[in-house]
């Protein structure tokens, strides 16, 4: 093997990861569930990058402490492995979804898979069965230590259908660059499984993860941060597209009824979370010809492709129906409900400006029914 090239790899990796590690430290905002789960996943990386160079060095040294060091460094890299490869597919759906009842509904078990991996790789130590030490302190890998590479690759699989089966029911999702991270992480994990003594894999996650958070970083500029939609910004963006686009756009404006009663009543922190549950009924019910976005306050927007205005009603009563299912669960103090207004874009002849200003007022007219004057 050589060590140089084994120190130089991980060395990099670290101080990729250790940069970005401090630059998010700085720049931190209020922590949502991903932006731990995305600590997490460096710091696996950044002590892996510490912990493998060093298992290179001790191997074959003479010394109970070389043993140790050797058994137990491979035992935390493969426990990272697991645990990051998992983090990874729970951090895909949690950005994707954005729901704690479905992480909570697939990942418990997921999880408890996972534990069960951890727990088989505890009693390597004496067992044997993935690698082991031998008396002369040489690390040796067993037939069955592809099995954390076999699970690796099936959770990278795992994460791509997941985001598959989410473009195919709600449309493409223009900031996730699931490859980005994937590819650096398979390839140099396929390498260092082929030739033993290449150390790549970490650089590779190293790698991946930059390459993650850059592109999840120009995502922000798009996405509001608290509920998860698109934003304004990226609503321009998209009636620019139309308005040079040859598809039919219809735009469904949404205001959230009583959310000032709400925030009122029981203060902002369950006002965010009325609007985000309200985010969360508007992005699972709207389909692959929709892009939902928050557009001020406690108002959306659906832009919606679709030839037939009977569509656009056809998802107003279905936003009506999911908000009733949710009030009748009763797990909140509040209740959901929206006034809604449609129109069809006018490429010919609507700016943005007067499009948003005729949904605007469609909008009202609903809202006025539903608050007797319009206050």
């Amino acid at each position: 093997m050589n060590l140089q090239a084994i120190y130089v790899a991980n060395i990099t990796g670290f101080i990729i990861i250790l940069f970005l590690f401090i630059s998010r430290f700085i720049t931190r905002t209020r922590g949502q569930a991903d932006d731990y789960i995305f600590q997490l996943m460096m710091l696996l990386a950044i002590i892996a990058c510490i912990v493998e160079p060093v298992t290179f060095y001790v191997d074959g040294k003479p010394g109970a402490l070389s043993y140790w060091t050797n058994l137990l460094g491979n035992t935390y890299l493969y426990a990272a492995n697991g645990i990051g490869s998992f983090l990874f597919c729970v951090y895909v759906d949690k950005n994707l979804y954005h729901s704690k009842d479905r992480l909570k509904k697939i990942y418990n078990k997921f999880g408890a898979v996972v534990i069960l991996i951890l727990c088989t790789l505890f009693f390597n130590i004496w067992g044997h069965y993935y690698f082991y030490v031998d008396a002369d302190n040489i690390y040796h890998r067993q037939p069955l230590i592809n099995f954390f590479y076999f699970y690796l690759m099936f959770c990278c699989v795992f994460s791509i259908v997941t985001l598959y089966i989410h473009r195919h029911r709600y449309g493409k999702t223009a900031f996730f660059p699931i490859f980005m991270y994937l590819v650096p992480i398979v390839a140099g994990s396929l390498i260092q499984m082929f030739y033993y003594g290449v150390s790549l894999a970490w650089l590779g996650t190293a790698i991946g993860i930059v390459a993650l958070y850059m592109s999840l970083l120009n995502q922000r500029s798009y996405i509001d941060s608290l509920t998860g939609l698109y934003n304004r910004m990226y609503l321009e963006h998209a009636l620019f597209a139309a308005k040079r686009g040859s598809a039919t756009v219809y735009g469904i404006m949404l205001d959230l009824n009583f959310f000032k009663k709400i925030n009122d009543t029981y203060g902002h922190s369950v006002g965010d979370n009325a609007l985000c549950e309200a985010a969360n009924i508007l992005r699972l019910t709207a389909d692959n010809r929709s892009t939902v976005f928050r557009y001020a306050g406690d108002e959306f927007i659906i832009l919606m492709k679709t030839n037939l205005e009977s569509e656009v009603l056809f998802l107003e009563n279905m936003l009506r129906v999911e908000a009733n299912r949710f009030n009748v669960s009763g797990k909140t103090p509040y209740q959901l409900s929206f006034s809604m207004g449609h129109d069809r874009f006018e490429r010919s002849t609507d700016s943005e400006d007067s499009f948003l200003k005729k949904i605007d007022e469609a909008m009202y007219i609903d809202k006025a029914r539903v608050h007797g004057e319009g206050n």
